[in-house]
């Protein structure tokens, strides 16, 4: 299977509307959407004697995480991304 390359117009402040459209084609594809939507909460912090499998869950999910809101504000003007920057959370963001 190929995967289609998406091309996404940066935000400049007065694009909202086109750049969401794009924003969430993107995170689709790249299964991300669901930490923007909120399908995918974060999981639990495991407990000391959590199963592997659990503790991978967290891990996964902080990677996934990290990599919607990386694609996020790298999809930004750089004027507008150092003002969001700080914005930890990629569902807020």
């Amino acid at each position: 299977m190929s995967s289609t390359m998406i091309t996404i117009t940066k935000f400049n402040g007065t694009n909202y509307a086109q750049w969401a459209t794009e924003m969430a084609l993107l995170l689709e594809q790249k299964q991300l959407y669901g930490i923007i939507k909120g399908y995918d909460d974060k999981p639990e912090e495991p407990a000391a004697n959590a199963t592997a499998t659990e503790k991978a869950a967290l891990k996964d999910w902080m990677n996934c995480h990290g990599v919607a809101r990386s694609t996020i504000l790298l999809s930004m003007e750089p004027r507008i991304q150092a003002e969001y920057t700080v914005v930890d959370d990629a569902k807020t963001l």
